[in-house]
């Protein structure tokens, strides 16, 4: 399920995100801005999207995980932590998750009713991730409306 946007827009989130210029001709699909976002930022190695069951929605670099489970582990782990943490009001709701593992780190983010996930190299710039998960979110909208919209009835 790729969602495709013009390019316009998809492009201007890149570009945003990465800071400098790119051409990319024609339509631009999320997918395809993911993969180039991946490629040109600094020790990260990918961004799934999920839908809040675990269930992947886009992945970037377009490729298979090892271990499906896995996907649904780390999203229910998160979805159960930010669910926890908005009951203490006066953190008020949490924006994104930062889990550092021996080889690498997680950023997640809620972008309800969609979460995203980056993987990165433990040594990779976490300020630099972090002010990505806007640019993510901005190219995300037309994939968040449309889970929306057929989750709605749920």
């Amino acid at each position: 399920s790729r969602c495709t946007e013009s390019a316009p827009a998809a492009l201007a989130a890149v570009q945003g995100a990465l800071g400098h210029k790119m051409s990319m001709p024609g339509i631009v699909t999320v997918q395809t801005a993911l993969n180039q976002l991946c490629r040109q930022t600094e020790g990260l190695r990918s961004i799934t999207v999920t839908d809040r069951d675990g269930v992947v929605v886009l992945r970037a670099p377009d490729s298979v995980i090892d271990d499906p489970n896995a996907e649904q582990i780390l999203t229910t782990i998160f979805s159960l932590t930010t669910e926890q943490t908005s009951k203490i009001e006066e953190l008020g709701q949490a924006n994104f998750i930062m889990t550092m593992y021996d080889n690498c780190m997680c950023l997640q983010a809620n972008h309800l009713p969609l979460v995203i996930r980056m993987m990165a190299a433990k040594k990779a710039n976490v300020g630099a991730l972090i002010e990505l998960l806007p640019h993510v979110k901005a190219m995300l909208g037309p994939t968040k409306n449309a889970i929306t919209r057929e989750t709605a009835s749920y």
